[in-house]
């Protein structure tokens, strides 16, 4: 049953990294189009600038999980080098639930903060409608896949499955 939630957190953290990149390609699209229209034919494309800021939590907030998993996040290694192993385990123990922890709150306040937008259908002052809460979802969803991806990786510390040093 372990195995098989490892595997599907990690489908989705793979999910969510494929459409992140996926939104900063068509935002990068959208932007040389903008641009080229702007300048051959003084047309630029409507509310570009907001689609940007509603694409923007995409980008951040969806490929934290597949980052953890893959030990991409910037570590920094002046205690962790200096104490034995067993120490460092127990050091990563307590970080990734204190980190848990702290992800699973932010889960929490950004779910309700994006809900309240969609319950409202806010709207951005754009020259096309555009509605809020598009953006507002990235960061509940990326948040959640981050909490369950350290709590899986404490699970393996205490497991003994992970190396200290290592994802």
């Amino acid at each position: 049953m372990y195995g098989v939630l490892k595997r599907l957190a990690g489908g989705v953290e793979v999910a969510l990294t494929v459409w992140s990149w996926s939104v900063t390609l068509g935002l990068t699209l959208l932007i040389v189009t903008d641009i080229f229209l702007r300048y051959f034919y003084s047309r630029p494309l409507p509310a570009t600038w907001e689609i940007g800021e509603l694409c923007m939590p995409h980008v951040v907030f969806l490929p934290f999980a597949f980052a953890l998993a893959k030990g991409s996040h910037v570590r920094v290694a002046m205690l962790t080098s200096r104490i034995s192993a067993q120490g460092e385990r127990r050091l990563r123990i307590l970080t990734n639930l204190l980190s848990a922890a702290m992800a699973g709150v932010l889960t929490v306040y950004s779910w309700r903060y994006f809900y309240f937008s969609f319950a409202i259908r806010e709207e951005m002052l754009a020259a096309v409608e555009l509605l809020w809460w598009w953006g507002k979802i990235a960061m509940p969803v990326g948040l959640a896949i981050f909490t369950l991806r350290f709590a899986l990786d404490t699970l393996d510390l205490l497991r003994g499955e992970a190396a200290p040093g290592n994802p």
